[in-house]
């Protein structure tokens, strides 16, 4: 599975000249953010510090040198000199646009430098029309196709791990913030008995509600070759003892299998697609695959959100109330349309 650099890379300074090209360099400035992160979670430390290595690289400086840069210009009375860093910004975010990132990325990116400037007491003053807008790239669908011929592509270099992860967010549309906390006791019996089909409810988090959805044959054959993949290890990763509590979905960072971070299943999604040149696809347009799949189905309205977890708001919500039995058969049934 792929993964960011870790955000504890302290090994590495300014004095070390052993270090690599593409290997971030911990400056003083970047230490003291790093302290004053430490309330976040480690997977939002690491991507900001990725994030925010990125614009350093774009920039061509250091965090210290673009840093002094900003504590000198904040001196001029030139308004534009003053802006100079918010400008660099703008610049920066409209070509990572142009290169086809999502405004989800792109607010990401952002947030990663206006933190670190937040940090050190020197604030950017960005206007309101300078924070990235602008649909998301989940808002497309993915078709049949289009995963089939992502699955196929030859270049992939986790393939199990991709494959287990696109065929399971098609089949069960679940957003990745809620598929990364499944554990593999929650489909361990399922998997035991060989069940063609698999039902998964989970309370979700972003909106809090039920979602009792499902995975079909497709799913659950990659997830028994990705479990299996992961038993047996790699010559860089050691075989991993699969229990109850083992995260469904992991990440190899530092050599050791870790529960994997929503942005890294998006990462994974997105790089698949954009390795067949599909650049407005993400996870979340799996999401948006298994909805229509459903709706061409017939499968009524009210349904489908109680699969994918959407608050009901429409007024037919008290009359229609689907026992679990009857979501089953109509997901079974519709699956015919769903597999790729």
């Amino acid at each position: 599975m792929p993964s960011r650099q870790p955000f504890k890379t302290s090994q590495c300074t300014e004095r070390t000249p052993q270090c690599t090209e593409g290997t971030p360099r911990i400056t003083e400035a970047l230490t003291y953010w790093q302290k004053e992160l430490s309330s976040r979670a480690e997977s939002t430390k690491n991507v900001y510090f990725q994030d925010f290595k990125a614009f350093l690289d774009y920039a061509g400086k250091t965090a210290d040198e673009l840093l002094a840069q900003r504590e000198q210009d904040e001196t001029s009375k030139d308004r534009k000199i003053q802006r100079r860093i918010e400008s660099l910004l703008n610049e920066y975010i409209a070509a990572k646009r142009k290169e086809g990132y999502s405004p989800a990325t792109l607010q990401r990116y952002f947030a990663a430098v206006r933190s670190f400037f937040d940090t050190h007491y020197t604030p950017l003053k960005m206007r309101r029309n300078d924070y990235p807008k602008g649909e998301s790239l989940g808002v497309r669908a993915a078709t049949k196709e289009l995963i089939r011929k992502a699955l196929d592509d030859k270049r992939t270099r986790h393939k199990k791990a991709t494959t287990a992860v696109m065929l399971f967010l098609k089949d069960s549309g679940l957003r990745a913030s809620d598929a990364r906390l499944l554990n593999h006791g929650d489909i361990s019996e399922a998997l035991e008995r060989g069940d063609e089909f698999m039902p998964i409810t989970i309370i979700t988090q972003k909106v809090k509600t039920t979602a009792k959805t499902f995975i079909g044959y497709e799913a659950i054959h990659a997830l028994k070759e990705y479990i299996k993949h992961r038993e047996k290890g790699t010559r860089r990763i050691p075989p991993e003892t699969i229990t109850a509590k083992s995260p469904l979905f992991i990440t190899t960072q530092t050599h050791n299998a870790k529960r994997i971070p929503r942005p890294t299943i998006s990462h994974v999604v997105e790089n698949a697609f954009l390795r067949i040149n599909e650049k407005n696809l993400s996870a979340h347009s799996l999401r948006k695959y298994l909805q229509t799949t459903l709706e061409a189905a017939g499968i009524n309205s009210n349904w489908i959100d109680q699969i994918l977890g959407h608050k009901l708001i429409n007024s037919r919500d008290a009359y229609s109330k689907p026992t679990d039995e009857q979501l089953f058969e109509a997901y079974t049934k519709a699956y015919k349309l769903i597999r790729v």
